[in-house]
């Protein structure tokens, strides 16, 4: 178990599982599983390292770098959507860390493989956070792909400093935070090999592959969810819109949904301090009674 600290470093928290899946690991208590969303260059770390030290201090914090991202394995094959092959490698992460049952947080392409692992094996999962969920939402209202979707995908077919700053434009309501030094990072951090042309290939089979015969989409399912569950959106999300919100929030049994205003994708990033203390409240709600 890593040392309590105030500022846990990349070094120091990083680990790796006997299949290749590379985790942070922070913290004590309760375990809390943190997913991260998609695109070249995210990883466990970019999206919550500087969440750490709040949710370390409560609970043992295992930050996952899913398949085809960070430091973790490329799949060779994407045969099925990836929330179905994402969740059985969490599970085997789990399993070889002798957890039996977690609190999960996920964002956008994270929370999609949180809730597939809900509906795979309910009775490892405690309390569910989801954040501008991708998959389990439905666009009401505005068009889909959106605009941050295609803005990614423009960077995955022409790769270059211009379209990663167009589409990081969209991910965020306060463009200040996407200083010189933010996108330097993730323009190294998504020239690591396979990373572009995975993230092509998982955003080929999401929105340009019909499939003969689709699955049942995740947000059709979401009513087999039981887990209380806490929704969080941005209300500027221009990845995926508010109006993603409405058929979650009314499918799930134990559901309650969060907005945060001038609030883009980011939630964890942009409105840092309001986004922990919703989700630690949710997380340590006495239940009872």
């Amino acid at each position: 178990m890593t040392a309590l600290q105030e500022n846990p470093t990349f070094e120091q928290t990083s680990r790796k599982s006997s299949a290749g899946l590379h985790f942070h690991e922070f913290g004590d208590g309760p375990p809390l599983v943190l997913l991260h969303g998609s695109g070249p260059g995210v990883s466990g770390w970019t999206n919550f390292a500087d969440n750490l030290a709040i949710f370390g201090a409560r609970f043992r914090c295992l930050v996952v770098d899913m398949p085809g991202y960070g430091d973790s394995y490329i799949p060779d094959e994407l045969d099925r959507p990836y929330p179905a092959l994402a969740a059985p490698a969490v599970l085997g992460l789990l399993d070889e860390l002798g957890v039996e049952k977690a609190h999960f947080l996920g964002n956008s392409m994270g929370a999609g493989v949180v809730a597939q692992l809900a509906l795979l094996a309910p009775e490892r999962v405690d309390r569910l956070v989801l954040m501008g969920p991708g998959g389990v939402g439905l666009s009401v209202f505005a068009p889909s792909p959106s605009e941050g979707i295609k803005r990614l995908m423009d960077f995955n077919d022409n790769p270059n400093r211009d379209t990663l700053k167009a589409w990081l434009e969209t991910m965020v309501f306060d463009q200040s935070i996407l200083t010189e030094e933010l996108l330097e990072r993730r323009w190294e951090q998504s020239q690591r090999p396979g990373a572009i042309d995975w993230s092509r290939r998982t955003y080929d089979a999401l929105y340009r592959r019909k499939p003969a015969n689709p699955p049942t989409p995740l947000w059709a399912q979401s009513g087999r969810i039981a887990a209380p569950t806490l929704i969080t959106w941005g209300r500027d999300d221009r990845v995926l819109p508010l109006d993603n919100a409405i058929v979650p929030t009314r499918l799930l049994p134990d559901v309650e949904l969060h907005v945060f205003a001038r609030c883009g994708h980011w939630a964890m990033i942009e409105r840092k301090a309001d986004f922990e203390r919703v989700v630690l409240e949710f997380l340590t709600r006495d239940r009872e009674g």
